[in-house]
């Protein structure tokens, strides 16, 4: 029988194939995953409809699979005795970095901790077919950690148990009990415990350290682009030939801003809650696009021509860097929420993004999009709009700077505002005092209390 793809539902039509779970000859059983697919969406995990030998594999990793698509064949077997839903799988990778002067050795299989339950992780095997995330591949990829040898406590993927993030981690800093959690990892050489990385020593650098000597022209590297940075490509390209944009810059002296913010990190220490600027940005904006309503839209064309549509709701997305590009989680109803509140989403969602856990829901439907440049530098940029939205605005760090007060030079607090809006849909005046109103909430901070619900 063919094993197609299904509808995964949210109107995908296609999605890219990551990673094969099983090969060729392998048997599965009914809803045992078999196959990630990336989508616009998310990562899902895509189970097998029914049991059965995998007699045929028609599709192979890169590819890009529509709904209703030949996967493979599958012999034999029942089938599923119900509909199984595709789970939403991490869609960015992180990066593990060992921190060692020298690379680690494959370490030795470890007995399990206390409470674990049972390990499956057969010796046998090579680290390419341990069945395992990208994620996990990638990680210990870059710890240098053999996969066969990690205890793996994951479904059953065929005869063997899959091996999960939590298992690379708890190896490589649990194993021998030498290690304490977040402690660089390093193996001496002769040994199979890792212990804290001895302290980097100098050398001299050499004579031809600046040249190469090997007379061999070095080659290029061609790397696939697949994945997220693939989705992130077509959707940038997607946005700057669909939306002419248009850049708007000015900047502000933000000593209120900054005086209040400081008194609102000790109410959020008392929470528990990290308070940056965003939170007031993310409030300053709400306020200004309630006042220009077409900032809040998208531009909708169809066979019955074009509609501009003024969205009633204010989810507002915070652009999150991750190893393999800018995630968009989305603070939903903004409005209707508290500094504190909008600090402690964007601190979670943040979070989420980065270690692989965002939802599908919780990074689709924004209206507007704010990135944040502040904790890296620079004056301004000019972003790309996060099509279909109109508009994106980059914030940049709060620095000193000499400033004209009352005929007077004074040393004074200043952040940078930069806009990106579709001329389509945002004219050049508009999109200049939309700017205003958004600096003239941050400069005179109380009027966002007032404008609280």
């Amino acid at each position: 029988m063919e094993f197609k793809l299904p509808d995964i539902g949210e109107g995908v039509v296609e999605g890219e194939l990551i990673q094969w779970l099983v090969k060729e000859g392998d048997t599965v059983q009914a809803d045992q995953a078999v196959v990630e697919v990336m989508t616009d969406k998310a990562t899902v995990e895509v189970p097998a409809p029914f049991a059965g030998k995998i007699t045929g594999i028609t599709a192979k990793e890169g590819d890009m699979i529509k709904v209703g698509q030949t996967l493979a064949q599958i012999e034999g077997g029942a089938a599923a005795t119900k509909p199984a839903a595709a789970a939403p799988a991490p869609t960015p990778e992180k990066t593990v970095s060992n921190g060692a002067t020298t690379k680690p050795a494959a370490p030795q299989a470890a007995p399990a901790p206390a409470g674990v339950g049972s390990y499956s992780s057969p010796a046998s095997l090579s680290p390419s077919d341990v069945p395992a995330a990208p994620l996990v591949r990638s990680m210990a990829q870059k710890a240098g950690v053999d996969l066969s040898q990690v205890p793996a406590t994951g479904p059953k993927v065929g005869a063997q148990s899959r091996v999960l993030e939590e298992d690379l981690l708890r190896f490589l800093n649990q194993g021998a009990g030498a290690v304490q959690a977040g402690s660089p990892v390093y193996v001496a050489q002769g040994s199979s415990v890792p212990t804290a990385a001895p302290a980097k020593k100098t050398k001299p650098i050499p004579a031809n350290f600046f040249r190469d000597t090997s007379g061999v022209e070095p080659q290029d590297e061609r790397q696939p682009v697949r994945g997220l940075r693939r989705v992130i490509a077509q959707a940038m390209v997607r946005s700057k030939y669909t939306a002419p944009h248009y850049s708007y810059v000015d900047k502000f002296e933000c000593s209120q801003l900054v005086a209040m913010r400081e008194e609102a990190k000790k109410v959020g220490e008392q929470y528990g809650v990290k308070i940056s600027y965003l939170p007031f940005i993310v409030k300053a904006l709400v306020g200004a696009l309630k006042e220009f309503p077409t900032a809040n839209a998208s531009l909708e064309e169809s066979d019955k021509g074009m509609e501009l549509v003024l969205k009633k709701h204010y989810h507002i997305g915070i652009a999150v860097a991750t190893p393999d590009g800018l995630i968009v989680p989305v603070i939903k109803n903004a409005d209707r929420k508290t500094i504190l509140q909008i600090a402690q989403e964007i601190n979670d969602l943040s979070a989420k993004v980065r270690a692989g856990k965002a939802t599908a829901d919780e990074l689709k439907g924004s209206t507007f999009t704010i990135t944040s440049m502040g904790n890296i530098g620079g004056l301004f940029a000019t972003p790309i709009i996060n099509y279909p939205e109109v508009g994106i605005m980059g914030v940049y760090k709060v620095q000193e700077e000499p400033l004209v007060q009352n005929g007077q030079i004074v040393i004074g607090k200043t952040m940078h505002l930069s806009l990106s809006l579709d001329h389509r849909v945002v004219d050049g005046a508009v999109g200049g005092y939309f700017c205003n109103a958004v600096i003239e909430r941050l400069q005179n901070p109380a009027r966002l209390l007032m404008e609280m619900i």
